[in-house]
């Protein structure tokens, strides 16, 4: 039986498509795994008059600064326990199984370490796409078309079930505001 290390949170715990030379897989994690380069992130984090400790960021990412074309094998391997299969996935979306909203179950991130592109639909204000490896394309962008369709684990008889649970939470919600 498969087990969850981690639940999807909003914005914290969040889901990530990675393509590599061989296959595809959904991850989950911490947010802040997927800030591939983290010289870039430190840059801006102390022009925001931040302190930042490379040190023991660098230390969380096995000595690896920029996670990119060369280095993701590495990388990726401190994460494998945080695949989580389609299937599994699915689940949690058919049983509703999610804390404060559907859109913890909604896909976050999209890497493609073949193309060196990353595709971003994070909901919130940390932009994953400016902090790429050097020639990469960093967007913000729908990257439903580049998921297998087997693994879209959203999607019940061609419905983005995600999509249609959040619709009717939205609806049922403004009629109660109203009361």
């Amino acid at each position: 039986m498969f087990s969850l290390l981690l639940k999807p949170e909003y914005a914290q715990n969040i889901i990530v498509g990675v393509k590599t030379s061989s296959q595809f897989s959904w991850y989950l994690t911490e947010r802040d795994v997927w800030i591939l380069d983290i010289v870039k992130y430190k840059k801006l984090y102390e022009k925001n008059g931040f302190s930042f400790d490379m040190d023991f960021a660098l230390s969380l990412r096995n000595n690896i600064s920029v996670v990119n074309e060369k280095t993701y094998r590495l990388y990726l391997q401190e994460y494998t326990d945080n695949i989580v299969p389609s299937s599994e996935l699915k689940k949690l979306v058919d049983h509703q199984d999610y804390g404060s909203t559907i859109l913890e179950l909604r896909p976050s991130l999209f890497i493609d370490f073949n193309q060196k592109k990353l595709l971003s639909l994070y909901p919130e204000l940390l932009p994953f796409e400016n902090y790429v490896p050097n020639n990469w394309t960093g967007i913000r962008d729908d990257f439903t078309s580049y998921i297998p369709e087997e693994d879209r684990y959203w999607i019940f008889d061609n419905i983005n079930y995600i999509d249609k649970l959040f619709n009717e939470k939205e609806s049922k919600g403004k009629i109660n505001l109203r009361r």
